[in-house]
This record gives C-alpha cells, sequence and structure tokens, in this order.
C-alpha cells in the first residue's frame, strides 16, 4: 500500500494536469558501480561494487510555452532511488529523490543521445558520528544534497523505451556538518521504460521575446546558510552572501555576465583564531566573478566562478566558485539555492532571494 501510494505521488509530481493525450513514460533503471575514492582517505569506504535502482517518471515539453521550441525532445521528471553502498558497516544503504531534466544532444527518429542532470535530496543511513562510526569520514549527516549527471543513449520501439548510459551521482551536505568530504558514485546503467500517452502535435509558440527585449539585465541576490569548517565538532555558524550581476543574453538558451560578490561568515574565526573578537563586520570577505547562466522559461541553470578581492585573512582558496538553480517569480523576484565551493570542497549552501531589472 505504501508503495502504491509512493507511486501516485511521483505521479503527481511531475504531471498534476496529465490528461490522456499527453505523454508520459514510467520505467525503471538499474545501475552498478562503485565509490569513487576521490581522496585516500576514502578508500576504507570502499568495499565492493555498488547497486541501485531507480523507478521514474517523465514527461515532454506541451509546446505551450515560448521556451519550449528552444528544447525538443527534453524530458522532465522526477525519480526514486535506492543504493546499496556495499559498506553496510560504515555507509549502509542511500536513498534519492531527484527532480531532473533530459536534454537530447544528438536527436533521431527513434533514437537520441542525451544529458540528464539534477538536484535532489539524499538520505544517508550511517553517517559519521564520534563514538558509533568515526570511520565514515565521508559525510557527517543524514540528510544531504544529491546531484546527478548522466549521459545516456536511449531508443523507442513502439510505446517501449530502452536506454543505456553512464552517470555520476554525488551525496554532500554542503559543509552544514563534518566531515564532508562526499560520496562520488560513478555507475553504469540500463533502464526501461513504457510510454503512455502520444507526443503532443501542436507545434511550439516561436520564442521571440528575448530577441525583441533588452539582452541585458541586472540582479541582485541574498543569501544565507549555516556551515561546519576545519573539525567536525568544531562549531556551526551562520554565513551571509550577497551578490550584484550583470548578463547579456547571447541566444535563447544562455548568458554570460560577470559581478561582485560579499560573503560574512562566521567561520573564518575556525580557520584563524587571531580573528575571534574582532567583530562580525571584519569577518566580511569582497570578491569578483564572471558566469554562465542557462535559460529554462522562468528556471536557470547558473555557473559561475570568482576570485577574492579582499579576506581579512587568507581562505582554503583564492578562488570559488558557485553553481545551482534560480527560479523567478512575478515580474522580478527570483529564489536561489546554490552551492559556493573552493573548487571540489563546498563551503557553504546559498538559500536566498533576489531582485532583477532591465
Amino acid at each position: 500500500m505504501k508503495s502504491r501510494s509512493l507511486f501516485v505521488l511521483l505521479l503527481a509530481w511531475v504531471c498534476p494536469d496529465l490528461t490522456a493525450q499527453d505523454m508520459l513514460y514510467v520505467g525503471a533503471r538499474a545501475q552498478y558501480g562503485f565509490i569513487w575514492p576521490h581522496r585516500p582517505s576514502n578508500w576504507i569506504l570502499v568495499e565492493g561494487h555498488t547497486r541501485s535502482l531507480e523507478v521514474f517518471a517523465e514527461r515532454g515539453l506541451r509546446g505551450t510555452a515560448p521556451w519550449h521550441g528552444n528544447y525538443p525532445g527534453l524530458r522532465y521528471g522526477l525519480g526514486v532511488q535506492y543504493t546499496d553502498m556495499a559498506n553496510p558497516a560504515l555507509i549502509g544503504a542511500a536513498v534519492r529523490l531527484l527532480p531532473y531534466a533530459s536534454v537530447p544532444i544528438v536527436q533521431g527518429k527513434r533514437g537520441a543521445l542525451c544529458f540528464r542532470g539534477g538536484w535532489g535530496l539524499g538520505w544517508i543511513e550511517r553517517p559519521y558520528d564520534r563514538r558509533e562510526n568515526p570511520k565514515q569520514i565521508a559525510i557527517g549527516s543524514r540528510i544531504n544534497l544529491a546531484i546527478h549527471i548522466m549521459m545516456e543513449y536511449r531508443l523507442e520501439i513502439g510505446r517501449t523505451a530502452l536506454s543505456a548510459g553512464i552517470s555520476l551521482d554525488h551525496w554532500s551536505n554542503g559543509s552544514y556538518r563534518l566531515p564532508n568530504v562526499g560520496i562520488n558514485l560513478p555507475n553504469l546503467n540500463v533502464a526501461v521504460a513504457r510510454r503512455f500517452g502520444e507526443t503532443p502535435s501542436s507545434e511550439a509558440i516561436p520564442d521571440t521575446a528575448w530577441s525583441t527585449s533588452k539582452r541585458r539585465e541586472q540582479l541582485v541576490v541574498g543569501g544565507f546558510s549555516i556551515n561546519e569548517r576545519l573539525l567536525p565538532h568544531s562549531g556551526q555558524f551562520t554565513a551571509y552572501s550577497l551578490s550584484g550581476h550583470v548578463r547579456w543574453r547571447v541566444s535563447p538558451k544562455s548568458s554570460f555576465g560577470g559581478g561582485l560578490d560579499l560573503f560574512n561568515k562566521a567561520t573564518l574565526v575556525t580557520l584563524h583564531p587571531e580573528l575571534e573578537g574582532s567583530g562580525r563586520l571584519a569577518l566580511t570577505q569582497a570578491g569578483m566573478h564572471g558566469g554562465w547562466t542557462m535559460h529554462f522559461g522562468k528556471g536557470e541553470f547558473i555557473m559561475q566562478m570568482g576570485a577574492y578581492l579582499y579576506t581579512p585573512r587568507p581562505d582554503e582558496a583564492a578562488v570559488y566558485h558557485r553553481t545551482g538553480i534560480r527560479y523567478r517569480t512575478g515580474r522580478h523576484l527570483l529564489w536561489n539555492v546554490t552551492i559556493k565551493s573552493h573548487y571540489a570542497v563546498a563551503d557553504h549552501l546559498e538559500f536566498g532571494i533576489g531582485y532583477r531589472w532591465h
């Protein structure tokens, strides 16, 4: 009964307004992989090959919005995955709930080479605990971000869709609680799905808005988070960010731009104890960044790289990175979920709100 309820919720999330004429795929994916020890200390977690099973539901774009025509063949969906990490003593099992999008790179009549990416939530059965599980040096919390990328080839035979691909799954808590080395899981996978409904026959509305509107756009985004640095149980502290960004739309799909950042995070005291007692304002950093944005209607995926122009003491690296998603509501507001990192090491998450104008 519980599994049936979960399946109904899965369909309701992907297809809240599904009709008999809409195209819907429901399927399952089997994965076989291993924990990638991207640091020497991670070898203690590797005890064998991992196995995963994902059930998913996805649908294609209807062509009812102007931006749909920019991504012919795109599908979006929701997947629930169970993974046996092949280390029951230190990690246990993992469960992932993942909204995703699959974008064709090469589209044929019946087959397509696609890139699939998604952000979601992950649950780890056995995180680090200094008394009961001190050798689990990868993740210090049960609830984590789940990040997924995959290249797959899919083939349609009647109403059956077959696919095979290679993927990378990543679990991380964004340094909310240490340790946060993260778990990387490369996989080979195969999937089968059944199509219900038909491909929408109506043509997509031409996307002329981007060419007729002002292509330069300004944004101001503020963010908040909690993070921990250096060692487990060294203390969790607040982190704030304020980012100003100017970007130019170069196509219906993408923008390029740059801007300035302010960061204020109390964990600098953990790295540099001599800053203790200096006051919160003394923990402010300033930086400059450049970036790229991929647009999906009101949603967007961003990637940025910056360098510190000022910091009271050296951080873990001289450069920083930001990646994540934003969603626009109304004419000016946008909502932000991004992760700031120093190369592959997470610094802190950024949950926030922004204002945009032309």
